[in-house]
């Protein structure tokens, strides 16, 4: 069996659409997200479509955990630094939509194929921590020490393979918000039967991207240095 591993989508559903074709063109129906699929960028709905045609097995990220928040989360603050796309999701998701992302669990522990699989954004027991390869040595023996085969993590944005004894971890990059490489999805497909792993990076037009940021969010860098148009 084949998993498709996706993470930080972040509401990027030209990114998506992309990947999705990929996905579909090798026959993979099962994708594990690795969370943030809302905030940055205002496609939410589209992503939810597309995702929708998958068996899915999806964890929260930070950015579903700050629409989710009712202890006086800094909109406005946030919207200056970041734009006004995870407000414009809230938006777009209704209450069925926030209901949705309520329900989804942080970690979630699958067995799939007889693989025990974690899927986390930061880490299993911090959703907000950023794991590289080079983070500090207590936080992979906590992962070495735990009961799973395979854990599948998100939040850094950067694609990183470690294996610890017969243990993987795995990070499929961001489809939504590559931050190494401009309109370039990065994700990731897992073999379960010898658990190997194949990182994608995948083009896509940000164009119309381009034009929603101009349009709602004029000026704000943090979400356009990371986009480029990709002709044809």
């Amino acid at each position: 069996m084949k998993l498709g591993l996706l993470a930080d989508i972040h509401a990027n559903s030209e990114a998506l659409s992309n990947v999705v074709n990929e996905l579909r063109r090798l026959n993979i129906d099962t994708v594990a997200v690795a969370g943030d699929t809302v905030g940055y960028y205002y496609n939410i709905l589209h992503v939810r479509e597309l995702l929708s045609t998958f068996n899915v097995f999806e964890v929260k990220g930070n950015h579903e955990n700050q629409i989710l928040s009712t202890d006086g989360f800094g909109w406005e603050e946030y919207e200056r630094k970041y734009g006004s796309g995870l407000r414009r999701n809230k938006e777009d998701l209704k209450q069925d939509g926030i209901d949705y992302i309520g329900r989804l669990s942080h970690p979630l522990e699958i067995n799939l194929e007889g693989r025990k699989i974690i899927v986390a954004h930061g880490t299993p027991w911090d959703i907000n921590q950023y794991l590289y390869q080079n983070s500090v040595s207590s936080s992979w023996d906590r992962i070495a020490n735990m009961d799973m085969d395979i854990m599948i993590l998100g939040h850094t944005h950067d694609q990183m393979l470690r294996k610890l004894g017969g243990k993987l971890v795995v990070n499929p990059g961001s489809v939504g918000q590559n931050r190494s490489a401009k309109s370039i999805a990065d994700w990731a497909i897992m073999d379960l039967s010898d658990m190997s792993i194949d990182f994608r990076s995948t083009p896509y037009s940000s164009k119309s991207l381009l034009k929603q940021c101009e349009t709602f969010d004029p000026n704000l860098d943090i979400l356009t240095r990371h986009l480029k148009v990709v002709e044809g």
